[in-house]
């Protein structure tokens, strides 16, 4: 009996001197920065509402335009030439190269003023099928003959446009190098114009280096901001792939015009009640610089818009819902700071300005 408890009381006491399970030591939980500085597919888990289109963020892709440089030519002349319309007004009044392609007023200034605002034409190439607002126009010939033809924006005639250009010297030019022919057509100038649009786009981002890798690109808050808006605020449900848009027509309500009409929007391209009210989500590349903001131009900055949003865009300032608001409109209750920070985020989506020379008009 002595001799068997001594053998106990020297197990017991090997077995805390010496345990044969190793301590299982706690790992410290990752900080927001280690989380996100891996793959896009090991980022935490976006927060998705059930009727949406998985689609992560992504870095800008190459332009696939490989127009002819004759043909590219051809367009940006005619995009800056008021001779394309009426002889007041180019397709850069609206379209301001220095300015991100827009012309910062709450809507289109032609020859009467417009019920829109001016959208930007950067990587307007990811938009075919669904151009303006509404997605009215399925290719870039019709979008740009009504832009050419509308009383309200550009009066011209594209019917007219080939005789009218005939005569000029430069424009045969011009025209025979983009299409070994002299004998101009609607369809070859209207084609041109769509190339030039076509070869505009935006540049490389701090949020582009940040996602292949180059992860200080992005400050704490814009890092703070990236998570917001893939979780608590949902943004990515709407603002989502290279682009930032689902390229989907959603109700925000908002629906009053500058002249205190309601707009109904996607319903004057298809006639569907579903479609009152609906416009297309835009990408929001360099987005910081493209105020005013929402079709009708009516939310003057991004702080504005972003409380809106985080509120279920209440209904302020006289606007109304024109038709059955979207379901993606939430209240998600964002702070102040977590608002500021997903502005923060947004500012990592901005590029440099490209310089665009002006063409020597013929």
């Amino acid at each position: 009996m002595i001799a068997l408890a001594a053998i106990i009381v020297y197990s017991c006491g090997k077995d805390k001197a010496t345990p044969e399970d190793p301590t299982i030591v706690p790992q410290p939980e990752e900080t927001l920065r280690q989380q996100y500085s891996k793959s896009v597919t090991q980022w935490p888990a976006a927060t998705w509402y059930n009727n949406s289109k998985v689609r992560e963020l992504a870095a800008l892709p190459e332009n696939p335009s490989k127009d002819k440089a004759e043909l590219i030519a051809l367009g940006k002349a005619l995009f800056f030439d008021p001779r394309t319309g009426n002889g007041m007004k180019t397709c850069a009044s609206c379209h301001h190269p220095d300015t991100y392609w827009i012309d910062q007023k709450t809507t289109a200034d032609g020859i009467a003023l417009h019920h829109r605002n001016t959208p930007s034409l950067e990587n307007v190439w990811y938009l075919e099928g669904k151009l303006f607002h509404d997605g009215r126009a399925k290719t870039y010939r019709e979008q740009i003959a009504e832009a050419i033809n509308s009383p309200i924006e550009m009066g011209g005639n594209t019917t007219a446009l080939p005789a009218k250009l005939q005569v000029i010297p430069g424009y045969l030019r011009l025209y025979e190098a983009a299409y070994s022919s002299q004998t101009m057509s609607v369809e070859g100038l209207l084609d041109a114009i769509a190339a030039y649009s076509k070869s505009i786009s935006s540049g490389e981002t701090a949020f582009d280096r940040f996602i292949k890798g180059d992860y200080p690109a992005l400050s704490d808050a814009q890092l703070e901001g990236l998570h917001l808006f893939r979780t608590k605020g949902k943004c990515i449900n709407c603002h989502n792939g290279a682009f930032f848009t689902d390229l989907d027509f959603h109700n925000l309500g908002y629906a009053v015009t500058s002249k205190g009409a309601l707009d109904k929007g996607r319903f004057e391209a298809t006639g569907l009640e579903t479609d009152r009210g609906k416009f297309r989500t835009p990408g929001l590349r360099n987005v910081v610089h493209t105020a005013p903001y929402l079709h009708n131009g009516s939310i003057a900055n991004l702080s504005e818009l972003i409380n809106l949003l985080s509120q279920g865009m209440p209904q302020k300032l006289g606007q109304q819902i024109n038709g059955t608001l979207s379901s993606h409109i939430q209240n998600v209750r964002l702070s102040s700071k977590e608002q500021e920070n997903i502005v923060a985020f947004l500012w990592s989506l901005s590029s440099e300005p490209k310089y665009t020379e002006r063409p020597v008009l013929p």
